[in-house]
Parts: structure tokens; sequence; C-alpha cells
């Protein structure tokens, strides 16, 4: 197995809206190539993986000589991968992290990639694909749109065929076109997220992975969300202890930890206006949490509790106030040690 490493200058700036998201958050991209589609029987046979180290751009990849060498590409790759906090891939979701799980449990690795902490750059391009006016959602479409000219001619599943000649032949010039591929794909990705700044924050925010702290023990991760007619309605994991259930109920809204499944639950009340129900607001009449009246707020302020204009969902006020108001619930709680485990 060989580790090719490549370091080039970084002259590129990442979009404002995902360095917010990242807020400093040590982040790597990555993606792989196979024998096959199917992860039962098929090998990965290379990853390209890229990271910001300083004021550098480092590539890495790590590439079977022999598909034999599998299990090693894999325990080489684990090494590096598991130092960072997030990663970022296009369509790592459905296919690169799936499949890695998959080759990790077949060789009996004790690893498994959590895809929650994936931001899936192809998602994004497929729910605004008409919106931005591409004809496929294909990472070599998204690079012309963006202007990004590549070297490598072929497509992943030349790659594949390729290999399976190389595997026999050992030929160099094969090995050399298999490498461009990935190295190509993985370092066109990053000026591809160029794309984020075509569309709009509320749209990212339903894509991105929403979780939040108490302290560094107790953290809460938000599976998912529903705007519904008069109320917010999300649900979730918490990782952290708990000494017993942690339930709030009330006629306003609705907060709790479980215990056993580690379930997070929560309900928020709504206030509909323009009488169509066109807006929904996060009700704070009914809400212990602030004291403002949003008849004496600005519009600006009133806008920070919007949840929902006509069809649009406003996925940043969600999580921010989804975020805002569990801390201070937390909080409350946290001072019980009864109730919350912080040792």
């Amino acid at each position: 197995m060989d580790i090719i490493i490549n370091t080039l200058k970084n002259s590129y700036n990442t979009p404002p809206i995902l360095s917010q998201f990242l807020n400093n958050k040590n982040f790597i991209l990555f993606d792989i190539e196979t024998t096959g589609l199917n992860a039962n029987y098929n090998r990965v046979i290379l990853i390209g993986v890229l990271y910001k180290q300083a004021d550098n751009i480092v590539i890495k990849q790590f590439f079977c000589n022999d598909s034999s060498e599998e299990k090693q590409l894999l325990e080489s790759f684990m090494d590096t991968f598991k130092t960072f906090d997030f990663y970022i891939t296009y369509n790592g979701r459905n296919f690169d992290i799936p499949f890695l799980n998959k080759r990790f449990t077949k060789h009996r690795l004790n690893y498994k990639i959590d895809n929650y902490l994936n931001f899936d750059l192809y998602k994004v391009v497929k729910s605004n694909k008409n919106f931005l006016g591409l004809d496929n959602c294909k990472l070599k479409t998204l690079e012309k749109f963006l202007g990004i000219n590549r070297k490598d001619m072929i497509d992943g599943a030349e790659s594949v065929k390729l290999y399976k000649k190389y595997e026999y032949t050992k030929d160099t010039n094969l090995k050399s076109k298999i490498l461009l591929h990935n190295y190509e794909d993985i370092l066109h990705l990053l000026p591809t997220l160029d794309v984020l700044n075509y569309i709009s924050k509320d749209n990212l925010y339903a894509h991105f992975p929403k979780e939040f702290y108490l302290d560094d023990k107790f953290k809460i991760r938000i599976i998912d969300y529903r705007v519904k007619k008069d109320f917010l309605e999300v649900w979730g994991k918490f990782y952290g202890n708990i000494n017993q259930d942690l339930i709030f109920y009330n006629h306003n809204y609705n907060f709790s930890l479980m215990k056993g499944d580690k379930q997070f639950n929560l309900r928020l009340p709504l206030l509909n206006v323009n009488n169509g129900d066109e807006y929904s607001f996060i009700n704070l009449y009914e809400l212990d949490f602030m004291v403002h009246d949003l008849n004496e707020m600005s519009n600006k302020e009133k806008l920070q509790y919007l949840v929902k204009a006509k069809n649009e969902i406003k996925n940043y006020n969600i999580y921010k106030f989804i975020k805002d108001f569990s801390i201070h619930i937390l909080k409350q709680f946290h001072m019980n040690k009864d109730v919350v485990d912080g040792s």
C-alpha cells in the first residue's frame, strides 16, 4: 500500500456561511474509489483526503497496489481521519460513508464514521439544482458551473475498469490515471464549496449538522423538527449523564430528556399572524424564557423568532432558538446535581 502526500499553499477562502458554522472546527474532505458499488463484496482501493494545516492544504491518498491490502488501507485512513471533528463529502452520506462502515465491519475494525457529522454538498446541490440551473448534480457539472477546470478525463466507472487492469499488469500509467482522478475529485471539492455563496442561509442550515453543548460533557444533537400549525416539534438525542428522566411539561411547552434511550424532545408554541397563517413566530407570550413583548420589538428583532414565512422554513432561527431555549432549561436543572451529573 502507498500513501502519497501533496502539500499546497492554501489560497482558498472558505465561504462566510461555512466559516460561521464551522466555528474553528477541525474538518476534513474525503472521497473513495472502489472496485464496484456493492460494499458486501467490492473493496475500497483508494481514499483521498484533504485538510488544512497552518497555511497549507494537505492532500493525502491511500492507495492499494493490490485490493488484498484493503484492511491496511482502512487502518491507515482511520489513523488520520479520527483526529477531525467534522467532514465534508460529495454524496458521502449515501455512498462513501456507508461503504466504508461496511468494510470496517467486514475486517472487524472497531470503528464507524458518524454520518451525522458529515456535510454532504451533493444534498445541497440536489435540493437547489433548478435554482442553480444545473442539468444534473454530477461533481463535474458543478465544477463547470463554477468555472473549475480539471486535467483528468475519466469518471468513476472508468476508474474501476482501470484498476482491474492495473491490478493485473501493474502498469504505472494506469495507476497515475486512477490517482489523478481521485486527486482532482478531492482537490476541486474545496472550491466547489463556493456554490454555498449562491444559496440562502436557511436552506444551508437545513443540511448542516445541528448540535450544541451545555458544557464539555453534555451535548444535544437535533435529529429533526417539524413546523406545525400551532407548535414547533423537535426530537433528537443527548450525550451525557443524567440520574433520572428530566421532564418539564406544562400547557405552553414541553421539554424532556429520557435517561434510558437518550431521547431529547421539545415542543414550543407558535404564534400565527397575517390571518392566513402565512407567518409563524415562536410564541414568546407563552414562554417564561423571555419577557420581551413582540409589540415592543423592532421588525428586525421580531424576525429572529420567525420560524416560517409562507412556505419557507427559517432553519437558522429554529436552530438558534432551540439551542438558546434548551440551554436555558438545562442550566436550571444543571444546578441540581441530583438530576444532571456533570462529573
